[in-house]
């Protein structure tokens, strides 16, 4: 054999690769203008919705800065004399006023301030809320009482504390994880026992009250135990 036929098939291979090579870049020049206008139309249509977003962001403002002036205004009724023009019952909606209250059991415990073991002092997060279940800043008249149950009728009380409503408005905090009134209150009677009963009154500037009250638990000195 002279070799020929090897010769021949090597150039059918390299004419083979040849077209192989010009069918992919015919077929990349044809993708490529899809694959262009598909990302345009994504970006369009994300253009399109952060446009959306961004008017109905405007609006949303635009009605809360409305809302503000109006309770502004309302609030300013309330405040001046008798004689100015009575406040419809749709406008009084759009009054906050406190409708509950509520002590946060998470943010309310013993807290212990040194070294030692034991507890030092409690820890109250006290929060007012309105008909929706949402903390309000509004002053009040606060009082706290703390019980041990465990003890003789007349020996219960473990402390009272009583704030005005100008105090109060020192002790908000507006937290990331909750907003309250929050009191630090050292022991005025150590406790000798770990579960103890924490009751909250919380007086309106309108005159209603409301209550409330948790079972708390704190750690002892073991030489008090």
């Amino acid at each position: 054999m002279d070799g020929t036929p090897a010769i021949r098939c090597v150039g059918s291979n390299a004419a083979w690769r040849t077209h192989l090579l010009w069918l992919c870049l015919v077929v990349c020049g044809c993708t490529a203008p899809a694959r262009t206008e598909r990302l345009e139309a994504r970006l369009r249509d994300h253009g399109d919705r952060l446009s959306s977003l961004e008017q109905e962001l405007d609006s949303t403002r635009s009605e809360r800065d409305a809302l503000r002036r109006q309770r502004d205004g309302l609030l300013r009724q309330v405040a001046s004399p008798t004689d100015s023009p009575a406040i419809a019952p749709e406008q009084a909606d759009l009054l906050v006023r406190v409708g509950g209250l509520k002590i946060n059991t998470w943010l309310t415990g013993g807290s212990n301030l040194d070294a030692r073991d034991g507890d030092d002092e409690l820890v109250v997060l006290l929060q007012p809320h309105d008909n929706d279940g949402e903390p309000v800043k509004l002053p009040g008249k606060i009082q706290l009482e703390l019980i041990d149950p465990a003890l003789p009728g007349d020996t219960r009380q473990l402390g009272t504390w009583t704030f005005s409503p100008a105090a109060c408005r020192d002790h908000w905090h507006a937290g990331m994880l909750a907003r309250g009134f929050r009191f630090h209150l050292p022991w005025q009677t150590a406790p000798t026992h770990p579960r103890l009963l924490l009751h909250a009154r919380f007086e309106t500037t309108d005159g209603r009250s409301f209550n409330a009250d948790t079972l708390v638990n704190i750690a002892l000195d073991e030489d008090r135990r």
